[in-house]
């Protein structure tokens, strides 16, 4: 006996996220010599253009307590609801925060 998948809606990891994962400007480099220190608040903004260590569209536009930073990744502590979760991403999907 074989079973059946219902078909239907993909709900992939990049689901319905057409609105943020749409680049509307050109950035240059200078966010990549920015220099990140334990305890910096920082906005974590997806740049769609850069697929490795992509966050959840979920934390888009969610503010972060950095925990550690590395040459290329930055561990970080965001706060979904109640409870804080940790997320490991690239200097490409994020920027101080308090900076326009």
């Amino acid at each position: 006996m074989t079973t059946k998948k219902p078909k239907g809606r993909s709900h992939g990891f990049m689901h319905k996220s057409r609105s943020v994962m749409t680049k509307d400007k050109v950035r240059g480099v200078s966010f990549l010599l920015r220099e990140y220190a334990v305890g910096d608040k920082v906005l974590v903004i997806i740049d769609p253009s850069q697929h490795k260590a992509l966050p959840h569209r979920r934390y888009h536009g969610k503010v972060g307590t950095v925990t550690e930073a590395g040459r290329r990744t930055v561990k970080l502590i965001v706060k979904l609801g109640n409870r804080p979760k940790t997320l490991i991403t690239r200097l490409d999907h994020i920027k101080p925060f308090g900076v326009v």
